[in-house]
């Protein structure tokens, strides 16, 4: 597995980084394309390209999460 880095700079009232081109060419995005940042739970994030199909999955998975919130916190002990 790679280990791409960015900096984070200031333009403006921004702060912006670029995306390595190894992330433009396996994602298959262009210039202009939107891009979730979708939590992973483990204090990172997952960037995917915006999708109706993806962004119902993000949906349906909150409304699970939260309506077994309590079910979930009992497994996990």
């Amino acid at each position: 597995m790679a280990v791409l880095t960015t900096t984070i700079r200031q333009q403006g009232n921004s702060a912006v980084t670029t995306v390595p081109a190894e992330v433009i060419r396996r994602l298959a995005i262009d210039v202009g394309a939107e891009l979730s940042w979708i939590e992973d739970g483990f204090g990172g994030f997952r960037v995917m390209p915006v999708s109706a199909d993806a962004a119902k999955a993000v949906e349906l998975h909150e409304a699970i999460m939260q309506k077994y919130d309590s079910v979930f916190r009992a497994l996990a002990k």
